[in-house]
């Protein structure tokens, strides 16, 4: 079983016992805590799906002391509640990618409402599989000094690094929620708007378009393609 904190819930549906801020408070005062004593950044996990995998809250996952909550599905969760666990505690936050699709574009814009603020931009990102997280988990945020360093130049023989490229199976409708979704400008209709095309350089393996697709074909591989078509 997942040793999950209770569930996060500010309009109480979920949690109508308990007061609004008594979850959040109480993960951040711990991480606050082993803050102190010198222990790893604090990252705040929010799963929004039923199946959520067993981790033990405080434990070390990649570069960061891990805390996972489960999301009330309603939607309450606000940009204010995010900036709240970044001022108090943790260093980051992960948010699930909902299984309602009406709620993608409430944790969109509570993402870049967070990147708009000045020193937050990268603290807040979104996940839509544990193989997602872990990358993200091991990526430490750059102070300025690191931001400052430029990137050693790319030898021209060596291919550029692809996160992961979408795979699409049968079935897709070109509905275009998957190119709505996408980032990076990454997905588009073909000139003969039959097909749906893939920039695999521009793809970072976010999962936001399989997450978008409501006919569930698109998903996310760790390899690089050319092209999909429908």
């Amino acid at each position: 079983m997942s040793q999950l904190t209770s569930e996060l819930c500010f309009c109480g549906a979920a949690s109508p016992n308990v007061r609004r801020s008594a979850v959040l408070e109480r993960v951040c005062l711990k991480a606050r805590l082993r803050a102190r004593i010198g222990g790893a950044p604090e990252a705040l996990v929010l799963y929004y799906a039923a199946s959520v995998p067993a981790h033990v809250n405080g434990d070390l996952r990649g570069s960061y002391a891990v805390t996972n909550l489960r999301v009330c599905p309603s939607g309450c969760l606000s940009t204010e509640d995010v900036l709240g666990a970044l001022a108090h505690g943790f260093s980051r936050v992960f948010i699930e990618l909902s299984p309602d699709i009406r709620l993608i574009h409430r944790q969109l814009d509570l993402v870049e409402d967070i990147a708009a603020c000045a020193g937050l931009d990268g603290t807040v990102a979104l996940f839509h599989s544990e193989n997602a997280l872990s990358v993200l988990l091991d990526d430490p945020i750059k102070d300025d000094a690191d931001a400052a360093i430029p990137p050693e130049p790319r030898a021209e023989t060596e291919a550029p690094s692809v996160a992961g490229y979408v795979s699409l199976t049968d079935g897709c409708t070109l509905c275009q929620h998957c190119v709505w979704s996408c980032p990076t400008d990454a997905m588009h209709l073909g000139d003969a708007g039959n097909t749906l095309e893939i920039r695999d350089q521009a793809c970072t393996g976010c999962g936001l378009c399989a997450s978008a697709c409501p006919e569930r074909v698109l998903s996310i591989l760790p390899v690089a393609t050319a092209l999909c078509s429908a």
